[in-house]
């Protein structure tokens, strides 16, 4: 393989080291109360498994990778909602061969650190900072949410750049949706806490689908009712839906709402109907620049796989190692 690739795999066994560092979870969470020790683990064992040497060399066989004779300077601004969030643009920038400035998010500081740090050990000859300012850079990759995209796109906007907004995770449920399907599905919803742009916070469902049906799949996740972030979200959100007198659904842990708003806040989840087939077609195809992916039978992503992304799985479906190969 690629000495770059090489490098990777080692490092993918070095999160599996990681993931059980008691004193580095101890850290994280004390960072972003967010970043629960179960979703850390859950990351780095996750990113473990797409280092590996069968994922590398499928994801890299369709680039010529080769040295850069002169490396250009790639920044790269990390989001900060889910546990190494900005590690895959990294890596991107890091396999083109160019030199990587990176900017982490302040909640997700400590530990895409650690992670970037043995890379940087692992492959002393890499070229890999982090900065707090994106001075004389030549080109761009930034994440945030639709306000800073905009504002990135002015600061940037005389070199190449990748800027991403907000978007979220919708999913497809059909009449014949089997339990066992269900029961991923709930993964797909409240991984992360439902955090990510992969995760799902709206679902399509069939007129006079039994939502109970739903509700019950959720169980086994409520025990994130003991986070108290989440719980305080939690009763904010039902208390504001009583007091604003809109209809909704809950079991405890999770509201249910009609709504065609595809983004709610944590701890609710949006539904609205669909007719049949064509009618679920166009309102997919209005919402496309919107969303990550889609889940369901059939779909993009498929049940309980919407945090398991592939390496070559792009946010936004931009290729951003062609970008970075190609400066």
């Amino acid at each position: 393989m690629h000495i770059h690739l090489d490098s990777l795999f080692e490092l993918g066994n070095k999160m599996k080291l990681m993931s059980s560092d008691e004193d580095l979870l101890r850290k994280v969470k004390e960072e972003n109360p967010w970043f629960t020790d179960d979703f850390v683990k859950y990351s780095l064992l996750s990113w473990c498994q797409s280092l590996s040497v069968e994922n590398l060399s499928k994801w890299t066989n369709n680039y010529e990778l080769k040295k850069v004779s002169i490396p250009k300077k790639i920044g790269i601004i990390c989001a900060g909602n889910l546990p190494l969030v900005g590690l895959h643009d990294i890596i991107c920038a890091y396999i083109s061969g160019n030199e990587v400035y990176y900017k982490p998010s302040s909640d997700d500081h400590i530990l895409c650190k650690k992670v970037v740090d043995a890379l940087s050990k692992i492959d002393s000859k890499s070229s890999i900072k982090l900065v707090d300012k994106m001075n004389g850079v030549d080109a761009i990759i930034a994440t945030g949410n639709n306000n800073t995209q905009r504002y990135f796109d002015y600061y940037f906007r005389d070199i190449p750049r990748i800027l991403r907004g907000s978007r979220t995770s919708v999913s497809v449920i059909t009449e014949d949706i089997t339990t066992n399907e269900l029961n991923l599905l709930s993964n797909d919803i409240f991984q992360y806490f439902g955090r990510g742009c992969r995760s799902v916070t709206h679902l399509f469902l069939p007129y006079n689908f039994d939502i109970q049906r739903i509700f019950k799949s959720w169980l086994h996740w409520g025990y994130i009712l003991n986070h108290y972030k989440y719980s305080s979200n939690f009763n904010y959100q039902r208390s504001l839906l009583m007091l604003n007198g809109i209809k909704f659904l809950e079991n405890n842990f999770a509201i249910m709402t009609e709504s065609l708003d595809l983004k709610p806040p944590t701890g609710i989840v949006n539904y609205s109907f669909y007719d049949n087939q064509e009618d679920l077609n166009l309102k997919l195809a209005s919402i496309e620049n919107q969303i990550q992916t889609v889940v369901g039978r059939d779909f993009q992503t498929s049940f309980g796989n919407s945090q398991n992304p592939n390496l070559w799985d792009y946010a936004d479906g931009v290729d951003n190692l062609s970008f970075c190969m190609k400066l």
